[in-house]
């Protein structure tokens, strides 16, 4: 296929009844900018609006909590009671009213929520340290569901175009999925039927509930580097059985890539889906191209994609339909705005030190070590030439 730069990720895209105007995805990464009882806050507001304004045509918002005391990072936007839907509103509304499309990202953070959060999940298998979650029954589970679907509800009614459902990085739709932590011998365990049931049937409930054309995308891990993980065939397949139950599209990562040092003591495991500073550019494309070789959904590829041509060359290869950018867009928010006005030497690129990953990991604010200032206009610290703070004698 013949290339022709960058103009490829500016082309429109169609999911469910909504439309983007270009192939660039925010990807959703918690901030901590909610208040303590987890309501949207101006900052956060200012924050979404400003990359909305850099130009791109969706983006994901963070993870919000389906249920209470199921937090995964100390301060998240709630989306489990009807006080959130005017915060909610208001995030939305700032977001479309520069033209970019708006997706609530749904989370049961599982047996990854904070030490003080209630600890549930597919089996008692561990994944934070000290961790040990309960079993989730059957009736468990339809609460559950319900949650999602009143989460997903609340959404809607505060004006989002859609919804992500979190079913990677072992949080608890995925904790179903994987086989390192899904033990069960009943109807959700074993088999990989039986594994994609809940993620399934909350899938189904919520087309049910608001309709076949209201979009649902699903993150979902293509397969993880864990004794046992899911396996890349097994990820293929959870993939269809997405589609067929009503995914709209699948936004890809992997669980194979070497975890933050900054946060190896909180977790059991050593393997994750941030790419490091050391990682290669698109570690994780090749899942997302074998998944769009199997989907009839867009797929949208996430890690490390900074680089235009490389997203761009990912797009024109069918490796996926449209590329997800998380701590780029973080440092630099017009990423996608300077690339079409053809000002690609004037973006500024992440260098993933993951200042921004370890802040949130901490429970603090999310912050970036090049980026001063997230919520407006960036500030960048200006580089020391070398002829400052250098003593000259005059003779």
């Amino acid at each position: 296929m013949e290339k022709h730069g960058t103009r490829v990720l500016f082309q429109p895209v169609k999911f469910a009844s909504v439309t983007s105007r270009n192939r660039i995805v925010m990807a959703p990464m918690v901030t901590n900018f909610s208040n303590l009882d987890e309501e949207v806050t101006d900052r956060q507001i200012r924050y979404y609006a400003e990359r909305a304004r850099g130009g791109a045509g969706t983006i994901v918002v963070e993870a919000s909590n389906v249920k209470p005391d199921i937090r995964i990072s100390a301060r998240q936007i709630g989306s489990y009671d009807d006080r959130f839907i005017p915060g909610l509103s208001k995030l939305a509304s700032a977001i479309k009213s520069q033209g970019t499309v708006a997706l609530l990202q749904l989370l049961h953070g599982g047996p990854k929520v904070l030490p003080d959060q209630r600890c549930e999940s597919a089996s008692p298998v561990g994944v934070r340290m000290g961790q040990v979650p309960k079993q989730l029954s059957s009736s468990d589970l339809r609460r559950i569901r319900q949650a999602y679907v009143r989460a997903a509800s609340r959404a809607k009614k505060a004006g989002f175009d859609g919804v992500e459902l979190h079913a990677a990085h072992l949080y608890l739709l995925s904790a179903f999925l994987s086989p390192f932590t899904n033990k069960r011998t009943d109807a959700y365990g074993g088999s990989l039927d039986n594994r994609v049931r809940l993620l399934r049937e909350v899938i189904e409930d919520i087309k049910t509930d608001l309709g076949s054309s209201w979009p649902i995308w699903v993150r979902m891990n293509a397969c993880e580097l864990l004794q046992p993980g899911l396996s890349l065939e097994e990820g293929l397949e959870a993939a269809k059985t997405m589609t067929e139950a009503g995914t709209d599209a699948i936004h890809v990562s992997a669980y194979v890539l070497p975890i933050n040092k900054n946060i190896t003591s909180m977790v059991n495991i050593r393997v994750g889906a941030i790419p490091l500073k050391d990682s290669p550019p698109g570690p994780l494309l090749k899942y997302a191209a074998a998944i769009k070789r199997v989907v009839r959904v867009p797929v949208i590829g996430v890690g490390k994609l900074d680089d235009p041509q490389l997203a761009a060359d990912a797009v024109i290869d069918g490796k996926c339909d449209m590329i997800a950018l998380g701590r780029q867009l973080i440092c630099d928010p017009y990423w996608p705005s300077r690339l079409e006005k053809g000002q690609e030497k004037e973006i500024v690129h992440c260098n993933y030190c993951n200042t921004c990953h370890t802040a949130q990991q901490q429970g603090k604010d999310l912050r970036c070590a090049k980026n001063k200032n997230l919520f407006g206009e960036p500030i960048y610290k200006r580089p020391r030439r070398r002829s400052e703070n250098v003593n000259v004698t005059v003779t």
